[in-house]
């Protein structure tokens, strides 16, 4: 019989009930209890001291955001300002005239353009009262259109993020801040341009903004781009053309991989695909996407062209390099990017199968093949489940394959503390929606998955005798939010940026959101998310009761805090 447990907890003054929201009650090992709100209110003091910096209203600014989409890194440029007392307006632009309404409209002390590809107006960039900010993806003196694709396509050991005024030649204005950090990865399948967006990349810009705005309310000007200076090491580069996004299957893996990613997730490399039907060979032009180097030596054999499908597995294929074999997980041939084999089999094109690889690895950091699920057992009791599916998203063959490997997990006795850990830059999105919308019968499958997903949330907070924390090391949306409060203690890394609401999906209860939001928050702040269309940092989503506690500034900050949060709990 399943019930809930009521624990009250006092967090940094603040009284907090029916926090843990487990569907049954947790006797059996008070004591690991205990450890979690000890840690709780260790590191709540750290949190603390991350929220505590803001701006007097007499001093708070008011800024426009110019941006062609509300993106990830524009939410959270927005929602740092916030924090920090500034008032901020965002306005999508689809021309550049746009601009010009807007900023004679707007009373603003800053134009801020943190994702514009649009020509700032003459009147616009040439207002020296309100300065028009850019936010450029590149090292100081680095101009144009494909920034981070060319770092990426180069190998860049470093690259940076440099804000900028705007002005007649583009990229070419003022210096207000810059900041580098270096370019790698230890698992070199996440080193995505997407990823190094949304990670590194907007870490960078919210360290780059906040000393621009302390620099302009002190009056501050601008420095003017030198290139004669010999720090200054970025230059103009070309954009880029469709040729230089095209793969050459002869080339060897890793540099198939590297041409994948520079242009993952958008607007995806150009590859042809040999399919073999029958004997024949038939040529399959697509933009591909979720590179994944196959590091196994079997796949150098002339029995298989450059090109070549071998293989497949969980939606993903394996295809034929000059040296080597990457793995493909999606597709796209019109606007859907989609698991690989699903434009396969529109075709009636039959892929042999690879061997399911173990569920837990061992020797390795990362699976040494293309691998969604994965878990790191420690010798103390604490299992690590990684899902890192692609964007986040999760269909109904994802969300029944990571319910199997939660009940497999929830069966083993040594297990004591189980630690979602989602993926790299996601923790999870929720259902798939590119998924839906291509199924034969969108209502049924959406039924399907919206089943499946709340069957995975049960399967987490089913789980009788173990303690399970959600790891919210990247942005999460709408039920992947959810699915992360099924757990007994949900950590965050700071600068973390959530969507929990449901506004434009029309869904109640999925996930058993309608439980644990209202027992968490109360039922107006609950109405109130989950019908409003507002992002949040993960600092505001532990303000409200929604998590538990931050850790860590940074992805790598955040796994080494985790790993001793973790031992202690065990």
């Amino acid at each position: 019989m399943f019930c809930a447990q009521a624990r009250v907890w006092n967090i940094a003054g603040r009284s907090t009930s029916m926090r843990l929201l487990r569907l049954r009650t947790l006797f059996t090992h008070g004591s690991q209890a205990t450890y979690i709100d000890e840690i709780r209110e260790s590191v709540i003091g750290k949190q603390t001291k991350r929220t505590q910096e803001s701006t007097s209203p007499e001093n708070a600014l008011n800024v426009v955001f110019f941006a062609n989409k509300h993106n990830s890194m524009s939410q959270r440029l927005c929602l740092e300002l916030e924090k920090r007392n500034h008032h901020v307006k965002v306005f999508e632009i689809n021309n550049s005239s746009e601009m010009s309404e807007v900023a004679k409209n707007q009373q603003a002390d800053i134009i801020l353009a943190p994702f514009l590809t649009k020509t700032v107006p003459d009147d616009v960039w040439n207002n020296s009262g309100v300065p028009c900010i850019i936010v450029h993806p590149g090292i100081e003196g680095d101009r144009g259109r494909h920034s981070l694709d060319w770092a990426l396509k180069q190998q860049q050991p470093e690259w940076g993020v440099t804000l900028l005024q705007a002005a007649e030649e583009m990229d070419a204005g003022d210096i207000w801040s810059t900041f580098n950090f270096k370019l790698n990865r230890t698992n070199i399948n996440t080193l995505t341009k997407s990823s190094l967006y949304t990670n590194e990349v907007t870490d960078a810009a919210v360290r780059c903004l906040l000393d621009t705005v302390e620099r302009f309310r002190n009056g501050q000007s601008p420095r003017p781009l030198n290139y004669e200076n010999a720090n200054v090491k970025g230059k103009l580069m070309e954009p880029l053309k469709n040729a230089d996004r095209t793969v050459d299957w002869k080339q060897p893996a890793e540099e198939v991989a590297c041409r994948v990613r520079m242009s993952d997730s958008s607007p995806g490399a150009i590859a042809t695909l040999l399919l073999k039907d029958n004997g024949k060979m038939l040529n399959e032009k697509y933009r591909v996407f979720g590179a994944h180097l196959e590091q196994a030596d079997s796949f150098n054999s002339p029995s298989y062209e450059p090109g070549q499908i071998i293989a497949q597995r969980h939606g993903a294929i394996l295809v034929k390099c000059g040296e080597g074999a990457i793995w493909l997980s999606h597709l796209k041939r019109n606007k859907l990017k989609l698991p690989a084999t699903s434009w396969l089999k529109q075709n009636g094109i039959s892929i042999p199968s690879m061997p399911e690889p173990n569920l837990e690895i061992f020797n390795e950091a990362y699976p040494r093949t293309f691998q969604e699920i994965w878990t790191k057992q420690t010798p103390d009791g604490a299992c690590y489940v990684h899902f890192n599916f692609y964007n986040g998203a999760m269909n109904t063959d994802q969300c029944q394959r990571l319910s199997n490997a939660l009940r497999k997990i929830a069966r083993d006795e040594n297990t004591k503390v189980v630690v979602l850990m989602g993926g790299h830059n996601f923790f999870s999105n929720g259902i798939h929606l590119n998924c839906i919308e291509n199924a034969a019968n969108p209502s049924i499958e959406s039924l399907h998955n919206i089943t499946a997903i709340n069957d995975l949330v049960r399967d987490v907070f089913s789980m009788q005798d173990k303690i399970t924390i959600s790891a919210v090391q990247g942005n999460a949306g709408a039920g992947g939010v959810m699915m992360a409060l099924a757990s007994d203690l949900v950590l965050s890394r700071d600068g973390v940026v959530i969507n929990p609401h449901y506004t434009n999906m029309s869904l109640f209860g999925s996930e058993y959101h309608t439980f644990f939001l209202e027992r968490r928050l109360g039922r107006e702040k609950m109405l109130q998310i989950t019908s409003g269309a507002k992002s949040m940092l993960s600092s505001e989503a532990v303000s409200t009761g929604l998590f538990d506690c931050i850790i860590g500034g940074n992805v790598t900050e955040f796994q080494s805090e985790l790993e001793q949060v973790v031992t202690k709990v065990v």
